[in-house]
């Protein structure tokens, strides 16, 4: 990430996007109906497309850098493969299946019909996740919340989403300044010593972020705030040129689950 920590870089390419002048409710509708249809088509090819789209439209209409993409891509694709493995390894009693191996007495082997549900799975999980990241490197956080106001969300809802979406990013800053403090300090020279360092920035973060907690509260009220957000909205007047992606999106979906 060029500016250090990802909060920055997806508020800088929310407010900077390529699309930003596009209607929310409409990419809200656009993002949301495609991660809906992903998971109902329950075809990998349907996901696969959806992953190239969406991400296309990211890259080339919104602007996003190649990079920073596959940074954001990288750690939900970790954990995708991670429980892609725990999907396709099986265990039991498979000694004639190749490639099977014993350990502790109990035998992991993996089958053609467990390793195509781990890559649909995956594949699917993908394509979700890339039509969520067009919306929300496209979309400012409090226009999305204005979008799930009016569609009568509770406020609660949208007041706990904006603040911890707010104060997750404040806590990855303040690790990463500890971080960089214990690492000008030699704190991660050696195993023992990195596990006594990471134990504790995880003890001072919680002390931080109670102090904190307190004093964002108390300046929250010093302005006002009287349990509910509100935020300044640009109007965006839907236009048919926008809608020509969704459209071409929900035609080629059409055609491969008639098709494949």
């Amino acid at each position: 990430m060029s500016s250090g920590h990802e909060h920055v870089s997806i508020d800088s390419y929310a407010y900077s996007s390529g699309i930003r002048d596009w209607n929310s409710g409409y990419k809200v509708f656009f993002a949301v109906g495609a991660l809906v249809t992903v998971i109902a088509a329950n075809r990998i090819w349907i996901s696969i497309f959806t992953l190239c789209y969406m991400t296309a439209l990211a890259l080339f209409l919104g602007k996003v850098h190649l990079h920073d993409y596959i940074c954001l891509m990288l750690a939900p694709f970790t954990f995708i493969l991670l429980s892609g493995l725990a999907i396709a390894v099986q265990i039991g009693a498979a000694a004639e299946t190749p490639g099977s191996i014993s350990i502790l007495g109990l035998r992991l082997y993996i089958t053609e019909s467990s390793l195509c549900l781990a890559a649909e799975t995956g594949l699917k999980a993908l394509g979700a996740i890339s039509a969520l990241y067009l919306l929300t490197l496209s979309t400012p956080m409090g226009e999305i919340l204005s979008v799930l106001r009016r569609l009568h969300v509770p406020e609660l809802v949208l007041e706990l989403m904006h603040l911890i979406y707010r104060y997750v990013f404040l806590l990855l800053e303040w690790n990463r300044r500890q971080r960089d403090a214990a690492l000008a300090r030699l704190g991660y020279q050696g195993f023992v010593t990195s596990l006594h360092t990471f134990g504790m920035e995880l003890a001072n973060l919680f002390v931080i972020s109670m102090k904190k907690s307190g004093v964002y509260y108390d300046a929250m009220e010093s302005r006002g705030y009287e349990g509910k957000c509100l935020f300044w909205e640009e109007k965006k007047p839907f236009a048919m040129g926008q809608a020509v992606w969704c459209l071409l999106y929900a035609a080629i979906t059409v055609l491969l689950f008639v098709a494949v």
